[in-house]
């Protein structure tokens, strides 16, 4: 899955960054037979009539066997993959399921969902009940045969339910069932959900235009309980053969290919038979119907066609759904889906494991992205890209669509047996995402934006005390949902390059391809891919990572060099937001490799750091001028240099490489709020990289870095220093946005583009007079006449709605509200219509704000765009935190309500509220306010809130007369600075 907060941070809307490439690799293929698991003929359904199943024949045949207990000759091995007994919310083996035949009967109109399943399962020991998952399930009947003789048969009467924490239903049997193979066939009703999990409603517009609404499931982590009584863990993998009923003029999508469908006799509903799937995890079962179109193509990933000279893949047909309407946006998502899936057969060496894949845009998704087998959902931001669509939303759809399908390998043919290896999924993926991004684009050097954004997500977060390992001990099943986040995604990622790097390209990607192929269709753990990869490499990667997989945080390794010997002493320690860690806080030892390059050696010496600390030598000994650590960022640590080390840097900042000097100025902020450097050192490296060629990524940190300064120190400063601030900013970016201009040129790069669409809103938050003015301009026309060519180019759209609404009349936040209501009207690509909804929460005027926030409560609103709103907000002014705080209590039964209470949404919107306060009395305020809150949905995210809160306080108090005096020294010294 896409990550959450990612998925729903306003970022998707605004300008963010882009990054190096790692080598490409060549691979040769050992193809998994999967003919063999999947059926491609009719499927007549085992589960009898709804209907029969309420009579009460089969106990009639109970008493007429007399109820003996039955043994089986031979019992298969079930597959479970044993897992600790810290994981207490493991249902008991007793009885697992080999194969489930589902029928789904939902009405659209009253809610309900009436249904059957019947279960061929394994008992493993004699047991007298079954235990499985249900919630929001009522169970009505359950009867159990073995070859075809009736063993026990129960009402619903004989079901228990723990509505609690564990969702399981306990099902009392009247007598033990001894050790055989079985099929337990259930009946139960249920209902469609009102959040975004389970089988929910989704609202989109049919054929006609006109609202409606298409059935959507999401499963992941834990919510295919929701639909039908299961097992629902990742490593309890079975078969599925599904039936649904639906209205007749829908289309009906599953994981596998429809076999046939059959028109019922009233009622406008149609039966769909659905192919039997491979094995696979429950959470992975996925159900779209709705009116809907679709575009297609043929990829050649399925398995080598026999006989065929020169070997060739068989035909495997890729194809996006989308609502009729929207047909014309999806065809950059379904050529880049046919060009990513090639990509991965060829990398990971077997072919797609499926018979089809489907790509659907959904309107309403709790995640960006969720990778189904077979049927990968999409939100419609992600699959509808078109000549309007800015650049930074083009990247993230080439991203995502990759991430999303690696995950048909790396998670759905081989998944973590627990959710505590969720990273193995996630981390590994977002690996696979941006190297496939980065061969299919290099230009947009995708790396580099990942060191500057998502990288720096995960070394913040993982500063922190209240950090979790990448291997992360599951606390309850209403954990699983918080640990989707950047720890487990980029942390995870971060990972898997710094030992890719280490590994070599090609050996990392063997040893991939043989964990494949080993653990295919089953579940496996970090053990299991360790032991792969060393197989394939020859080195110790299992001792290599303990630390890096199972322990909170990271190292910052003090750099301490004499340039006039040559010589390097290397110290690592525990890093903390917080500042220098205690003792007791700082005992483990990471492997650190530490890619030295030096003003005389441009290659990266591979040395590496096992101890606390080590004497190295410079590269190029005493003929060195600079020495630089982590060469491309490849680490994952921090570097503190010392105080000459770090000038000569500074001085050399005109040759370093671009991923050098981001991470240079990265660590170097990160140290300044931790209090391991003073704020005005990374003052004056600003002016030291200014004189840099400008590059987006360098003026996105820079850009980064101010703003933060200013959000921090803006509720307890004097305005003048405030203004000191932006003045700051307004003199790096005014000039480049003047420079640069509002037109793109044919022969600007990426690159070029990505920073000048930074540099215009740059300039703009910082209060220079000509960009707003032009921005204002731009406005008035492009509303004004809407049928009219756009005045600017689309990678200004959302810049030019924010500062129409902060810089311009109160009116225009009407309009903007206009054109967010009538999208069609101005013809808004998908992320402009979102960004017009964002830019509502860019008024400096209370009122407005106020109505702002009530609007995104509204139906107007889907429920994944909220944090929308919230996120521009934050950061649309200082005084508007303070606004949404004061919203948010007021209406926080109301948010509960429409999310859900325990919705991953809910705790992104909890952290998007709280977490830019910069104070001690905020962070006391938020911790009392929800001391007697249900805060299950986000008892991780809450404390590593508060702890930003306190990090930030911190930092004001500590270099607040650092940072004044440095002002004051700067316009002593020249007012041209400012």
């Amino acid at each position: 899955m896409a990550l959450k907060p990612d998925a729903s941070s306003h970022n998707d809307v605004s300008t963010p960054a882009t990054p190096t490439n790692p080598e490409t690799t060549t691979v040769t293929t050992t193809p998994i037979k999967m003919a063999s698991v999947i059926a491609t003929k009719p499927v007549v359904p085992l589960s009898p009539p709804l209907d029969a199943l309420e009579s009460h024949e089969h106990e009639t045949l109970l008493e007429a066997q007399g109820g003996d207990d039955i043994s089986a000759d031979s019992t298969e091995a079930s597959g479970v993959v044993t897992l600790s007994a810290s994981n207490g919310d493991l249902l008991p083996t007793t009885v697992t399921p080999t194969h489930y035949d589902i029928h789904l009967r939902p009405d659209l109109v009253t809610g309900k969902v009436s249904g059957s399943v019947a279960i061929d399962a394994h008992i493993n020991e004699a047991t007298n009940r079954i235990v499985l998952h249900a919630k929001s399930i009522t169970i009505t009947r359950v009867v159990v045969y073995h070859c075809g003789t009736l063993l026990a048969s129960v009402g619903g009467e004989s079901v228990t339910y723990d509505n609690g924490e564990l969702e399981m239903a306990t099902i009392q049997m009247p007598h033990v069932l001894q050790p055989a193979s079985v099929q337990v066939i259930i009946t139960f009703m249920g209902v469609l959900c009102e959040s975004m999990y389970g089988l929910y409603r989704c609202r989109y517009r049919d054929r006609k235009g006109e609202p409606s609404v298409m059935l959507v499931t999401q499963f992941q982590a834990k919510c295919a309980r929701l639909v039908f009584p299961c097992w629902d863990e990742p490593a309890i993998k079975a078969e599925f053969t599904l039936t649904l009923s639906v209205p007749s003029n829908h289309t009906a999508l599953s994981n596998m290919p429809v076999v046939q469908e059959t028109e019922e006799f009233s009622g406008g509903l149609k039966t769909v038979y659905f192919a039997r799937s491979p094995k696979m995890s429950t959470y992975l079962l996925a159900i779209v119907s709705g009116e809907l179109d679709y575009i297609e193509a043929t990829t050649l990933t399925g398995e080598i066609i026999p006989n065929s000279h020169p070997p060739q893949r068989a035909a495997v047909p890729c194809r996006v759904y989308t609502a009729a309407a929207d047909i014309d946006k999806v065809q950059f998502s379904l050529d880049t889906a046919v060009q990513v899936l090639e990509l991965l057969v060829d990398m990971f060496g077997c072919a797609y494991p499926l018979p089809k894949l489907d790509l659907v845009a959904v309107p309403e998704l709790e995640a960006g992205g969720m990778e189904n087998w077979g049927l990968v959902l999409f939100r419609t931001v992600r699959l509808f890209i078109t000549s309007q669509t800015s650049l930074w939303i083009r990247q993230k759809a080439v991203y995502v669509i990759a991430h999303e399908l690696s995950h048909q390998w790396f998670g759905n043919l081989v998944t973590m047996a627990w959710w505590d290896d969720l990273w193995l999924n996630e981390g590994f993926a977002t690996w696979i995402g941006i190297h496939i991004t980065d061969l299919m684009y290099p230009e947009w050097r995708r790396w580099d934006h990942f060191a500057i954004e998502d990288r720096q997500s995960a070394l913040s977060a993982d500063s922190l005390r209240s950090s979790h390992p990448v291997q992360v001990t599951i606390k309850g099943s209403a954990d699983i949902d918080q640990v989707f986040d950047s720890i487990t995604y980029y942390k995870g990622c971060s990972l898997i390059r710094m030992l890719s790097a280490h590994l070599g390209t090609d050996a990392f990607m063997a040893g991939v391809r043989a964990y494949l192929n080993a653990h295919a269709f089953a579940s496996a753990t970090t053990s299991d891919l360790w032991a792969a990869l060393e197989a394939a490499s020859g080195q110790p990667v299992a001792a290599l990572m303990h630390s890096w997989t199972t322990q909170v945080g990271y190292p910052v390794v003090s750099v301490d060099a004499d340039f006039e010997s040559g010589s390097l002493r290397l110290t690592q320690n525990r890093f903390l937001h917080s500042g220098s860690a205690a003792p007791d806080e700082d005992r483990v030892l990471w492997w650190v490799p530490l890619g030295m390059v030096s003003s005389e050696c441009a290659q990266p010496v591979p040395a590496v750091l096992h101890d606390r600390s080590g004497s190295f030598e410079i590269p190029g000994s005493s003929r060195a001028t600079w020495i630089k650590l982590n060469h491309n960022n490849a680490g994952l640590y921090r570097v503190r240099y010392s105080r000459d080390a770090l000038r000569r840097l500074a001085a050399s900042a005109s040759v370093l490489r671009t991923a050098d000097a981001v991470g240079i100025l990265n660590d170097a902020v990160a140290l300044a709020i931790s209090g391991h450097v003073p704020t005005s050192a990374v003052l004056d490296m600003v002016a030291a990289f200014q004189a840099r060629p400008p590059e987006f990524v360098v003026w996105q940190i820079l850009g980064a870095f101010l703003e933060s300064l200013h959000q921090t120190w803006a509720d307890r400063s004097p305005p003048a220093l405030r203004e000191h601030i932006r003045a700051l900013a307004r003199a790096l970016f005014a000039p480049q946005a003047a420079a640069l201009g509002w037109a793109h040129r044919p022969d600007d790069s990426p690159l070029v583009a990505r920073l000048r669409a930074i540099s215009i809103p740059r300039a703009a938050w910082a209060g220079d007079a000509l960009v707003i003015a032009q921005a204002l301009a731009h406005f008035e026309r492009f509303y004004a006449a809407p049928a009219e060519p756009k005045p600017f180019h689309h990678d200004f759209t959302a810049s030019v709605f924010e500062i129409a609404v902060r810089c311009g009349p109160v009116a225009n936040h009407a309009r903007v509200r206009d054109m967010y209501e009538h999208s069609a009207r101005w013809q808004l690509s998908e992320d402009h219509r979102m960004a017009a909804l964002g830019a509502m929460a860019c008024s400096c005027d209370p009122d407005c704000m106020w109505q702002t926030l009530d609007y995104a409560l509204s139906d107007q609103v889907l429920p994944q765009d909220l944090n929308i709103v919230m996120g521009f907000m934050v950061t649309a002014d200082h005084r508007s935190k303070h606004v949404l705080w004061r919203w948010f209590k007021l209406n926080y039964q109301l948010l509960v309500a429409r999310l859900g209470e325990a919705s991953a949404l809910l705790g992104h919107v909890v952290s998007t509220v709280v977490a830019d306060f910069a104070s001690p009395e905020m962070a006391d305020d938020v911790e009392m306010w929800f001391a007697d809150k249900h805060t299950a949905a986000f008892d991780r995210t809450l404390p590593q809130s508060l702890e930003f809160i306190r990090v930030r306080a911190a930092w004001f108090e500590r270099d607040q007369d650092d940072v004044r005096q440095w002002f004051d020294d700067a316009y002593a010294a020249s007012d041209r600075v400012m």
